[in-house]
């Protein structure tokens, strides 16, 4: 279950007017990023769920969500990470940034976000939250995702084209066992992953808050999977597919453990990532090892899947 109270850290910038402030913005971001702060939001919490741009976002949606004009926020069941992540800017940005942290109940936190998630179908999924009751379409594998303060609820262009990708596979393999989610978020795609027949499941994710909705939806959907606190697991590869929808930031620095991963024949599928970034994301993988499948664009984003020799 998720914790009663849930809170907020607004990041303001104090001069959104000067002409650097994108950059400065764009710097700042990855500096959060580099400290393990992903799950940032900019801008007003209706967008949450329909273009969450702690990942990178193309120009015109930038300028859509006011630019330097906009805070960003970060929400946390846990008030000390926070509190310990509000001293870091602080110390490190307080000519430039101010700082506030509020609270809320998780309930009403919940319900400004609610009317914007609405249920998604792919070729062989249904995705709904569960206050909505609908009939389940016949011939469509039901999920039911409650994000709470994790990323990946099928609203996102990245999470959409994962899951197109693992379900293409697994329709084309003779036999995938072995599934890793890498940054599982909701745990959404090992769930899927798990629903489509793979006989082992497995999802990590750096936030403590990513693993607590992960545990939540696994329960709904009764699902049987391992959740892992952290990022690349040990001790556990081979896999036979791998997933990470992160952002081209992180996958850069992570490639060769994601290439550790799978084994020989098996494939990594990767998203989080902008048009323009793939063609550098297929280098990286490239050097790492790795050979180009297949790649699929929605909404200027990109999903690659990558085969390893055998």
């Amino acid at each position: 279950m998720h914790p009663t109270e849930t809170h907020q850290l607004t990041i303001a910038f104090k001069d959104p007017t000067l002409p650097h402030i994108v950059q400065f913005k764009d710097d700042f971001k990855n500096w959060l990023i580099g400290i393990g702060e992903e799950t940032f939001v900019e801008g007003a919490l209706d967008n949450l769920f329909e273009d969450p741009s702690y990942e990178v976002t193309a120009d015109e949606q930038y300028s859509d969500l006011g630019g330097g004009l906009q805070p960003l926020f970060v929400y946390k069941y846990d008030l000390q990470h926070l509190e310990k992540l509000k001293q870091q800017i602080d110390a490190q940005f307080s000519d430039s940034i101010d700082t506030d942290i509020t609270s809320l109940t998780t309930e009403s936190w919940m319900e400004g976000w609610k009317e914007s998630f609405k249920p998604i179908r792919s070729a062989r999924f249904y995705l709904y939250p569960p206050w909505i009751q609908d009939e389940i379409p016949a011939g469509l594998i039901p999920i039911v995702i409650e994000p709470g303060m994790a990323f990946g609820t099928g609203q996102h262009a990245t999470t959409v084209l994962c899951m197109e990708a693992i379900e293409t596979y697994f329709d084309k393999a003779t036999s995938l066992d072995r599934f890793l989610d890498v940054g599982t978020g909701t745990g959404i795609l090992a769930i899927a992953a798990k629903k489509l027949g793979f006989k082992y499941a497995m999802g990590t994710d750096i936030d403590s808050d990513a693993i607590i909705a992960s545990r939540d939806n696994i329960r709904e959907n009764d699902c049987e999977m391992e959740l892992i606190q952290g990022s690349i697991p040990e001790g556990q590869a081979p896999f036979d597919m791998v997933v990470a929808n992160i952002i081209f930031f992180v996958l850069k620095q992570i490639i060769g453990d994601l290439a550790a991963q799978v084994q020989p024949g098996g494939l990594l599928i990767l998203s989080g990532l902008l048009d323009e970034e793939a063609r550098e994301m297929e280098e990286y993988s490239r050097r790492a090892g790795l050979s180009l499948e297949s790649e699929a664009t929605r909404d200027d984003w990109a999903a690659q899947v990558y085969r390893k020799p055998v």
